[in-house]
């Protein structure tokens, strides 16, 4: 242990994720026994400070002089300190999440928050958590963690708190201090009609792997909004699904091609209204197909050229693009909150001005 220059605070060198930390401890003596006892307070990449630990100890201290807790303390702890553990399992039980979502939560999230409430989070605790995000390695990489990554996690935390304020879990909306980092998106890679039909060609077979692909690509669906599709979603009568988007807390319709829906009344045939299509999650089946089909040769880490199932919902913008599709039309499928977000593929549209320059003759 090493003393601090504040009584009865120490601290130990750790590590976190590969770089240098420290655990803070305070230590005083048990009023009706006279023992030394050790206290952990947490860590210095969490966000305690010296501070805090000496604040922390002339809390515990007060209380054994007086028997009580300080009227401050003891006005705070009238009610329950929400955390962001309770506001979080609501939002998991509630939606259908895939496991990365989860992982950044656990890895990430949690362990910043955990001793946090939420209801007094402000934009310092906020900017404190993008710091250590930025300072901080990825687990398998070593490396520190890519701008889009933690635009990732940040987004969770976004998802969990607007779910918590829209169920009047929490008042406290602290989103409006999370700022996402600007990533270049200006090559993203996207299936070619040949590359599809060897996708279909390899997993035929597979009929629960090859729905999730038809619906991918013919939808523009995120892993979470596909994996969340229930019998009653689907609208036989009119050609049409109804899908469920995450990220931006709303809903959409998608059609039905005729091979489409042919597909999805036979595995909904046998199922009830609130039933779910995929009883699994497929994810790890449709990542190992990807990697074998497009992935040989690319590095790991090459998020631009390396196809994940993100890609998929990629595809089938390109692809309206390339058809003529109105750009309209397409944020309207992709159920794009922001044009910006759409005009990406506007470069693959036919009335570009490709055509134009070219016929130019100059």
């Amino acid at each position: 242990m090493i003393k601090t220059n504040l009584t009865g605070v120490y601290f130990r060198e750790t590590q976190t994720n590969g770089k240098a930390d420290k655990t803070y401890y305070i230590t005083y003596k048990e009023l009706n026994t006279n023992k030394k006892i050790w206290l952990k307070i947490g860590k210095f990449s969490e966000g305690i400070r010296e501070a805090y630990c000496n604040q922390k100890r002339n809390e515990i201290l007060t209380k054994q002089r007086n028997g009580e807790e300080p009227p401050a303390i003891a006005m705070k702890k009238k009610r329950n300190i929400l955390t962001i553990e309770i506001i979080a399992n609501e939002y998991f039980n509630s939606n259908n999440v895939v496991r990365s979502i989860k992982s950044h939560y656990q890895t990430h999230i949690l362990p910043f928050f955990k001793s946090y409430d939420i209801e007094n989070l402000s934009k310092n605790d906020i900017l404190k958590f993008t710091n250590v995000l930025k300072s901080t390695n990825g687990i398998r990489t070593k490396k520190p963690l890519a701008p889009k990554t933690i635009n990732n996690i940040l987004n969770i935390l976004k998802a969990i708190t607007k779910y918590a304020l829209k169920n009047d879990l929490i008042k406290n909306d602290f989103t409006k201090y999370i700022n996402l980092s600007d990533v270049d998106n200006a090559r993203e890679r996207f299936l070619t009609k040949e590359e599809i039909q060897t996708l279909y060609y390899e997993i035929k077979e597979d009929e629960t792997v090859y729905l999730f692909f038809k619906l991918a690509l013919n939808t523009g669906g995120r892993l979470a909004t596909l994996l969340n599709i229930h019998k009653k979603d689907i609208d036989f009568t009119h050609n049409l699904l109804t899908l469920k988007d995450f990220k931006n807390n709303s809903t959409y319709k998608a059609f039905l091609t005729d091979e489409l829906k042919y597909l999805l009344e036979l595995r909904t045939q046998n199922l009830s209204l609130n039933d779910k299509i995929f009883t699994s999650n497929p994810e790890k089946r449709l990542r190992a197909i990807l990697d074998n089909l497009f992935n040989d040769g690319i590095d790991t880490h090459d998020r631009k050229n390396k196809v994940v199932i993100h890609t998929l919902r990629h595809t089938f913008a390109s692809h309206l693009a390339i058809n003529g599709t109105p750009i309209f039309t397409i944020q309207k499928l992709m159920n794009h909150k922001d044009i910006k977000m759409t005009l990406r593929y506007a470069k693959l549209s036919p009335d570009s001005g490709r055509e134009a320059v070219i016929n130019l003759g100059l």
